[in-house]
C-alpha cells in the first residue's frame, strides 16, 4: 500500500448493521494470529470522541442527524488512518469504513462515497458482507439492545440498495445471510488467495 508505513496490510470490513462484521473481523485476528501475524482491529465508530458523538446521533431522527452521524463518523476514521500512518509491520482490520456514506440520503450518498474514496486510502483487501434485511433485522433484536435509527428493516433495505452499488467495483462480497460456518470457510479461502494466509496448510 503506497501511502502506509513499512509491512502495513490493511483490510476492511463493512456491510449493514447486524450483518457480522465484528465476528468476520474476529475470525481473521484468529486466523492471521494463528500463523504469527501481529493483527489489530479498529472498529468504528469507536470510542473515542469523535465516535461516541456520532454514536449518539444515531438515536436520533431526521435528515441532520443522519448527516452529523456521518460527518462525525468520517472524523472517527481519518482518526484511525493518521493512527495506521505510524504502524509497522502488522495487519490492521477496519470495521466499517467508506460505506458510512450510504447511510447517507441517496441522493448524496455516490458522490460522499467517491470524495472519501479519492481521499482516503484504499484497503489492500475490502471485504463487504452482504446481508438480507430481514435477516439482519432479526440479529439486530437478537442482541436485546434498543434500536438505532437506521435498524428498521425499511432503513436497512435501502441502505442495503444503497451500499451494493457502491461496491460493485473493488470489494469482494461474502453473502452472512445463513447461519453456519460456510462464510468464515469462504472468508479463510480469501484470505489465502489474496496470501495474507500461507497457500497450504
Amino acid at each position: 500500500m503506497e501511502w502506509g508505513s513499512e509491512g502495513l496490510r490493511f483490510i476492511v470490513v463493512d456491510g449493514l448493521d447486524g450483518c457480522g462484521k465484528d465476528t468476520h473481523a474476529g475470525r481473521m485476528k484468529a486466523l492471521l494470529e494463528s500463523e504469527g501475524n501481529s493483527v489489530s482491529v479498529i472498529s468504528h465508530p469507536s470510542g473515542r470522541p469523535f465516535g461516541r458523538v456520532s454514536k449518539r446521533f444515531l438515536r436520533e431522527t431526521g435528515p441532520l442527524a443522519r448527516l452529523f452521524t456521518t460527518l462525525f463518523f468520517t472524523a472517527d476514521v481519518l482518526v484511525s488512518i493518521r493512527e495506521l500512518k505510524h504502524e509497522r509491520d502488522r495487519t490492521t482490520i477496519l470495521v466499517r469504513y467508506l460505506l458510512g456514506t450510504a447511510y447517507l440520503p441517496k441522493a448524496l450518498a455516490p458522490m460522499g462515497y467517491t470524495v472519501l474514496r479519492k481521499v482516503l486510502p484504499f484497503p489492500d483487501l475490502a471485504i463487504f458482507i452482504d446481508i438480507e434485511p430481514e435477516v439482519a433485522h432479526k440479529r439486530i433484536a437478537a442482541r436485546g439492545h434498543a434500536p438505532e435509527v437506521f435498524e428498521t428493516p425499511e432503513r436497512l433495505a435501502s441502505v442495503r440498495k444503497i451500499a451494493k452499488t457502491l461496491v460493485a467495483q473493488e470489494w469482494v462480497t461474502i453473502d452472512n445471510s445463513e447461519d453456519g460456518e460456510r462464510p468464515f470457510r469462504e472468508l479463510e479461502k480469501l484470505l489465502r488467495e489474496r496470501s495474507f494466509l500461507g497457500l497450504t496448510r
